[in-house]
């Protein structure tokens, strides 16, 4: 089999996947684009996480929440940030305590998601990557993303680019749409 008719036929297997989730399991179409996005490579893995994304999504902090994360992925995006670079934050670049606080639950959350994940708890990282809404709206109130400084910008760029990168390996939360549709 050549690869192109590997892809085709991963393509089809996971186009029929994508069918059963919504038609026989009842999964929105949204919540099926954030989940694959983080990766659909087990099956399996993927229907633990729709279910833990559709139990969340009914909490106060989810739909906010994925409204920051479209927009710090089009932030990224706009400012063709390479994210997954060898960059890292750098805190002495920090100007305000937005930044900060950010950084620091950014920090701490990180390392509960993984946790988390990996002992198959996708609800309770999810739970944990909803809490961080008040921060990073405080965030993007106090702290201007495109400063002049290159450095300053390029470090708030790659801050951002580390949320995306922590937090979208369950489900990519910019996939969910602002308002339910099923």
């Amino acid at each position: 089999m050549t690869p192109a008719q590997e892809t085709q036929v991963l393509d089809f297997l996971l186009d029929r996947a994508r069918f059963v989730f919504k038609e026989r399991e009842g999964f929105a179409y949204d919540e099926i684009n954030a989940v694959f996005r983080a990766g659909a490579d087990d099956l399996v893995d993927v229907h633990k996480r729709l279910v833990a994304l559709k139990a969340i999504r009914k909490s106060k902090n989810f739909e906010p929440l994925a409204v920051s994360f479209k927009r710090i992925r089009k932030i990224v995006e706009k400012a063709s940030f390479a994210s997954g670079n060898s960059q890292h934050t750098n805190p002495e670049l920090f100007e305000n305590d937005a930044e900060r606080e950010l950084h620091r639950a950014v920090r701490h959350a990180a390392g509960k998601v993984q946790a988390d994940k990996l002992a198959g708890k996708y609800e309770d990282a999810l739970e944990t990557i909803a809490s961080l809404r008040k921060v990073i709206d405080k965030f993007f109130e106090d702290v201007m993303v495109m400063a002049e400084d290159q450095r300053v910008r390029n470090n708030r760029l790659t801050l951002l680019s580390e949320v995306l990168q922590e937090f979208t390996t369950v489900a990519d939360f910019s996939e969910i749409a602002a308002e339910e549709r099923r």
